[in-house]
């Protein structure tokens, strides 16, 4: 019996997932795309290549991601269009969050405090589920993130890159236009090449 059609071709397929997260009342929106490691070859993803899958995708590390300073320090890459922009307002934030008091917070921050702590986020570890994005930074472990800026665009955004996969987060417009200009194609060959590794090493056994 033949088998069914598909069924042959499923190590191949690979997969992402995007989403786009919009607040009406402060017109701010951002925009998510996540990479699970079964797309990339398995959580040893990390370790294959002689970059780091970050760098592989044209992204360039401009700061840290603050401890205990998620919420504030994406407000900053939220309404920043530039790196120049995101720098004086990563480091300015934390001076405009401590001038308001907590009741009247700039809706920068309510939204991205909503985006930090909302499982909201469609991430693979190991099923599809919402997660948010501050508990995906906590199981980080292994891995990388920063903020980043994408070379051809200069735009800035939080990159995560765990065993669990690949979280990539900015302003929903920012986002897009670094997908549109390059980003996207670039996940792409990521995706094919890391994939690819694992299915030849598994034809070798």
């Amino acid at each position: 019996m033949e088998h069914w059609h598909g069924f042959e071709t499923a190590r191949s397929i690979v997969q992402t997932h995007e989403t786009t997260i919009a607040d009406i009342g402060s017109d701010l929106s951002a925009h998510f795309i996540t990479v699970p490691a079964r797309s990339l070859g398995g959580s040893s993803y990390l370790f294959q290549g002689s970059e780091g899958p970050i760098e592989t995708l044209g992204l360039l590390p401009i700061a840290d991601v603050p401890f205990g300073g998620v919420a504030r320090s994406l407000a900053a890459c939220l309404v920043s269009d530039d790196v120049e922009t995101f720098v004086r307002k990563f480091h300015q934030g934390f001076e405009e969050e401590t001038s308001h008091s907590s009741v009247q917070l700039p809706e920068p921050f309510v939204f991205a405090e909503y985006l930090t702590f909302a499982r909201v986020v469609p991430f693979e570890q190991p099923s599809l589920s919402a997660d948010s994005l501050g508990n995906i930074l906590t199981a980080q472990g292994q891995g990388e993130a920063g903020y980043m800026y994408h070379e051809e665009t200069r735009t800035p955004v939080l990159a995560v890159s765990i065993p669990a996969g690949i979280v990539i987060c900015g302003s929903a417009p920012g986002m897009i236009r670094a997908l549109d200009s390059g980003l996207r194609q670039r996940l792409l060959e990521l995706v094919k090449s890391r994939s690819g590794e694992r299915q030849e090493g598994e034809g070798t056994l």
